[in-house]
């Protein structure tokens, strides 16, 4: 008999992508009525990201230099006011105490990570790349930014939760017997949520359900 074709790995960023696209619309406040649309609010949200990859390893009193420098070289058509705005968010988030796991001894920025996630009665792999990721003894922390407007737990769009709780299933599953804590992290506020279990559980059987068409084509 002719074998079935394996199915396609899910990437966590883009599950549930489709069906949550006008919820997650909520613009990115440095973005706003600078007249680019969602493409400005990216380009925003891809700053900020690599602001907080590469800062943590730079000394805190070398760190608001170092971002300016940095964003003068690949940002150099934004206004001084937008640059030094986006030094600041970066900053804020790395002094704030409740994030300070995530930047402290054993984290790491964009860790790709690859893993056969069971959920839900079924298996499937998992391929991408979590934004911060930090394992102590006890525990594993891991984090993804979001550059838009923050939002209160119950107001999370799903794809969001999805993602996490993806990431999630995959790192308790390379690091066994560790907890898994997942932090959304609004980089705007600084703002930050920590997703329940429950919520994180829940996200992974509504993919199982009604969410088949988003994981089949995501790339």
């Amino acid at each position: 008999p002719r074998e079935a074709a394996p199915a396609p790995p899910i990437s966590p960023s883009s599950a549930l992508a489709a069906a949550d696209q006008l919820e997650i619309a909520a613009p990115d406040p440095l973005a706003r009525g600078q007249g680019h649309g969602n493409a400005d609010g990216r380009r925003i949200g891809t700053i900020t990201h690599a602001l907080l990859q590469y800062l943590p390893d730079v000394a805190p009193d070398e760190r608001r230099p170092a971002a300016l420098r940095y964003l003068a070289a690949r940002a150099r058509d934004l206004t001084l006011e937008r640059r030094e705005a986006l030094c600041e968010r970066a900053l804020a988030v790395l002094d704030d105490s409740a994030l300070k796991t995530l930047f402290g001894p054993g984290s790491r920025a964009e860790v790709s990570i690859a893993a056969n996630v069971s959920f839900n009665g079924q298996s499937r792999r998992v391929i991408g790349q979590i934004d911060r990721l930090a394992v102590s003894q006890n525990e594993i922390v891991i984090a993804d930014f979001k550059s838009g407007a923050p939002r209160a737990l119950d107001d999370i769009p799903a794809a969001y939760v999805a993602q996490l709780a993806l990431y999630a299933r995959a790192a308790g599953q390379l690091w066994p017997g560790l907890s898994v804590r997942a932090i959304l992290v609004w980089t705007a506020g600084p703002s930050s949520v920590e997703l329940p279990e429950t919520h994180l559980s829940a996200a992974l059987d509504r993919l199982g359900m009604d969410g088949e068409h988003s994981l089949n084509s995501a790339p």
